[in-house]
């Protein structure tokens, strides 16, 4: 038979396997809610300065965002423990209403600490949605659209990146910053009856039994991104180090403690093994998601006090980030399966090779090499993190899918917290809240990505033990013997 870039094994990936009447309801829907957290996620940078002018609360502002990342990684690690007591359908109305209540608290919070309670309320909410999409497209997709099925998504999450801080902006501007959250609210509400006509209830979903949420596992995951975000908003030459330590050990904990669960676990068995597939991908991931935070916490800065930019052209730079992802996602959706190992052992050698270049030229004011390095980047992991996506669900036992779906954007948004955090101890360890000078931040600039060069390094390897044939053929093997017989 002979191959083309629309089929793979026998069947078609298409655009129009995919964009079909059968299937454009559910991406519809999945669509509106990663638009929902990805959009107030970038809502809030353009948002909290206005809100800071009017309730107060300057100190707190970093945990704006720490506050939402740990509400909203929380949820998604409990949500394949919701699903099988609820069902599909019924939490992902649950999580849209909790994201509007907390939209409402923040648009009505009359001082920071209501604000921050419902930034919580907005990242549960917004977690839950995320992690939902995440297993939705097992649920609702054959395994041979993902890719395509990513990509499109991606598209939303690039249009999310530009219009996110466009919309708060043009409100905050307006001296109305309360009601974008108000829309938003109002957004998050639309996506309930969304749910309830678009996605047909799956007769073949898989029923857990309930089973409680263990909260002292949740409360575990909470502390370790909290401790971790906290030692990077402020350095102390040893509270620093010492709470990075500990975020580092509760995460563990939290790991090994879900590992030995007998029930109610919130992780694949497979998370933390690094003779699995899905354990090689998720440490993967983490590590180049913690290795590219760097530019987009740091990068508008340096841009305007080395490059002389203002805020608006740093911006479209920053904007870049997105747009390399979402392009290199539609670009390489349609490869055959034969390519992915080959395709994604290039996009992680890709992140490695921005990450250096980086390194060298940010420090130089070479802003044409800076462009091209975050599209290296970038476009590196959007060119492999479908095919991702797609081989680690597919190497999930049965009864563990949605636990493996929900797994990802945990270690993606744990990733990018961690990432977050780790990038502001290197910058301020360099004392960059001191007026830097020039040489001082071609220092800073430098570090910010070669201290992440050896992380992404072990990622890379991680990555090829990830698509090893070896591997593959092992759990082949394996598959194949624990198969009951045939009656």
């Amino acid at each position: 038979m002979k191959r083309t870039m629309s089929t793979t094994r026998g069947h078609d990936i298409s655009w129009r396997a995919l964009l079909n009447r059968e299937y454009l309801p559910k991406l519809a829907t999945m669509a509106l809610a990663l638009w929902l957290h990805a959009s107030n996620s970038m809502l809030t940078a353009t948002t909290m300065p206005s809100a800071v002018d009017e309730i107060g609360g300057l100190n707190l502002i970093s945990w704006t965002f720490a506050l939402y990342l740990a509400g909203s990684i929380s949820a998604a690690a409990s949500i394949s423990l919701l699903i099988a007591n609820q069902g599909l359908k019924a939490t992902m109305i649950r999580a849209a209403v909790v994201f509007s209540i907390g939209c409402v608290v923040v648009a009505t919070a009359p001082n920071m600490p209501v604000l921050l309670i419902g930034r919580v309320l907005q990242g549960l909410g917004g977690g839950g949605l995320i992690a939902l999409v995440y297993v939705s497209q097992d649920r609702f997709f054959p395994n041979h659209l993902v890719p395509r099925m990513v990509a499109l998504l991606s598209s939303v999450w690039m249009a999310a990146a530009f219009s996110g801080p466009v919309i708060g902006g043009a409100f905050a501007t307006a001296g109305e910053w309360r009601l974008a959250y108000w829309a938003f609210a109002a957004q998050g509400l639309l996506l309930i009856p969304a749910v309830h006509f678009l996605l047909k209830s799956e007769e073949s979903e898989l029923q857990l039994g309930a089973e409680p949420i263990p909260v002292v596992r949740l409360l575990l995951l909470s502390a370790s991104i909290l401790l971790v975000s906290i030692s990077g908003a402020y350095y102390h030459p040893l509270a620093t180090p010492l709470l990075v330590v500990l975020g580092c050990m509760t995460l563990v904990l939290f790991v090994m403690r879900d590992r030995r669960a007998s029930r109610a676990r919130m992780l694949p068995a497979e998370a933390a093994d690094f003779s699995h597939a899905i354990g090689n991908g998720i440490v993967a991931t983490l590590l180049l998601c913690i290795s590219i935070m760097s530019f987009l916490v740091y990068g508008p800065l340096i841009l305007i006090e080395m490059y002389g930019l203002t805020p608006l052209q740093a911006g479209f730079v920053v904007l870049i980030e997105s747009l390399a992802w979402g392009s290199a996602a539609i670009l390489f959706a349609g490869v055959p399966h034969e390519s992915e190992p080959r395709l994604i052992r290039i996009g992680g050698s890709l992140v490695l090779l921005g990450l250096v270049v980086m390194a060298l030229v940010l420090p130089r004011g070479w802003l044409w090499s800076v462009v091209l390095a975050v599209i290296v980047l970038n476009g590196g992991f959007g060119m492999m993190w479908g095919f991702i996506i797609k081989r680690i669900v597919a190497a999930a036992a049965p009864a563990d899918k949605d636990r493996t779906a929900s797994l990802l954007p945990i270690t993606q948004q744990t990733g990018f917290a961690l990432g977050a955090a780790l990038s502001g101890l290197v910058a301020n360890s360099l004392a960059i809240d001191g007026a830097p000078d020039a040489a001082e931040f071609r220092l800073i600039a430098f570090w910010l990505f070669a201290g992440f060069v050896p992380l992404a390094l072990v990622g890379n390897l991680m990555l090829w033990r990830f698509v090893s044939p070896r591997l593959a053929a092992r759990q082949t093997l394996e598959r194949v013997e624990v198969r009951p017989p045939e009656q």
